[in-house]
């Protein structure tokens, strides 16, 4: 079958090319995954059985991350006003998808294939410059990809049904990234780890490119910082915002807790907090099948807000057990995927409501959308950071069974930011 026919019969079945979409974020959520969950060991892995050398201090690789992570955030409008003001046959958002896909992969490799092999100051460099190439390069892809959904998907329903395969698409690529990545390294090294994850997730980043994209008319050029501002003078963003990013900061704090809760409120060893974190993923990926239905009765804004009430219930009630109870293993198999069942909606609805956001926009609206994903994106990484910010300063307070406090407190924290998600739910302007 020619090219072009094969084309031209995906174009024709949205659910296909929807199918070819969403792998997008599976390439994405690998990537950032595999690297999150390997690089401090690349870089410091401590006393270990194949005698690897200390490359950078883990002070150091730490801060290298996050500036990695705050130069992404930053640039995250910027890739949103190049998209909308790219004009050319190739459209808004492809362009932006090619250019980024071999900056994330290749950046990736190079990060964990480091040339120098011993210790040295130029690692330290070479750290921080391809952690930022990484983020940056993740960036300009995620922001358009985005940003396109609404022209893939342009009724409602068919939104939260996007939405929903992309979030499908992100958990399995986290889990695969998260698990695949250190058994990967265990078995073949650090050169095969990052040329099986590098393939996979290079075919996969560029499956989107077989969608369609419409071919905008030529616009105005948009000042960003005019639109900037716009966008968050626009009362149904800046509660939408809010209340996403409260959401991201206690998933953060519940992302790097799970050892913690397995040592020091479970009297567990550390290999529990893996399933710990498989609980709230599965809770998470439950919901994602069960949230079209009470989406199509409550509608998103309700759906939002119930969900983080659900959580913020949940998670008061595992607060409760671990002040107030013996450490018990059972009862936080049962409530931890069950509190986490509201999280889920924080993976699909966003994307699914940022459309009605952009459309009370009167004076931007369709012609800056990737710069409002932008936007978003920006609070998304600053929230998440500040996020595990908050846990690692509790958990500075006892993060240990005799001494558990941090841990009880960091419970506390994740639960707090899910209620102020829901109030800030509760402001939403937008019914549907």
């Amino acid at each position: 079958m020619r090219f072009s026919n094969f084309k031209r019969i995906i174009h024709n079945n949205s659910k296909i090319f929807w199918l070819f979409y969403a792998t997008g974020f599976f390439g994405v959520f690998l990537m950032n995954s595999a690297l999150t969950s390997i690089l401090l060991y690349r870089y410091d892995p401590g006393p270990n059985v194949d005698q690897l050398p200390v490359l950078v201090p883990t002070f150091i690789a730490g801060s290298a991350f996050f500036a990695g992570r705050v130069i992404g955030a930053i640039f995250q409008p910027i890739a949103g006003y190049l998209s909308d003001s790219t004009q050319g046959k190739w459209g808004k958002r492809r362009p932006y998808l090619v250019i980024s896909t071999p900056a994330i992969v290749g950046s990736f490799v190079l990060l964990l294939n480091p040339l120098i092999t011993e210790t040295s100051r130029g690692n330290s460099l070479y750290l921080v410059s391809f952690l930022c190439l990484f983020y940056f390069a993740l960036a300009l892809y995620q922001v358009p990809y985005l940003a396109w959904l609404s022209e893939l998907a342009s009724q409602d329903h068919q939104r939260v049904i996007l939405s929903s395969w992309i979030g499908i698409s992100s958990l399995i690529g986290a889990v695969i990234g998260g698990v695949g990545t250190p058994w990967l390294t265990a078995q073949y090294g650090f050169a095969v780890m990052t040329t099986v994850i590098g393939i996979i997730s290079l075919v996969m980043l560029l499956l989107p490119l077989l969608a369609p994209e419409l071919v905008a008319q030529k616009t105005e050029r948009l000042p960003l910082l005019s639109v900037l501002k716009a966008s968050w003078q626009n009362p149904s963003f800046r509660s939408y915002v809010l209340g996403t990013s409260a959401a991201w900061s206690a998933m953060a704090i519940l992302a790097v807790c799970p050892p913690f809760f397995a040592i020091a409120l479970l009297q567990q060893d550390v290999s529990y907090g893996a399933l710990l974190n498989a609980l709230v993923l599965g809770g998470s990926a439950f919901s994602i099948l069960i949230l079209r239905p009470i989406v199509s009765r409550l509608g998103k804004k309700r759906t939002s807000q119930f969900s983080m009430l659900w959580s913020g219930g949940g998670l008061v009630l595992l607060t409760v057990a671990s002040v107030c109870l013996e450490p018990s293993l059972a009862l936080w198999l049962a409530l931890l995927p069950i509190s986490s069942l509201g999280l889920g909606s924080i993976i699909i609805l966003p994307n699914a409501m940022m459309q009605d956001v952009i459309d009370q926009d009167l004076k931007y609206g369709q012609s800056a959308q990737a710069i409002y994903y932008g936007s978003r994106g920006l609070f998304r990484e600053l929230s998440t950071g500040f996020g595990i910010l908050i846990a690692g300063s509790l958990l500075s307070l006892g993060n240990t069974a005799s001494e558990p406090l941090g841990v009880q407190l960091s419970l506390v924290a994740a639960g707090l930011c899910v209620f102020v998600s829901a109030w800030f739910w509760m402001l939403y302007p937008i019914s549907k």
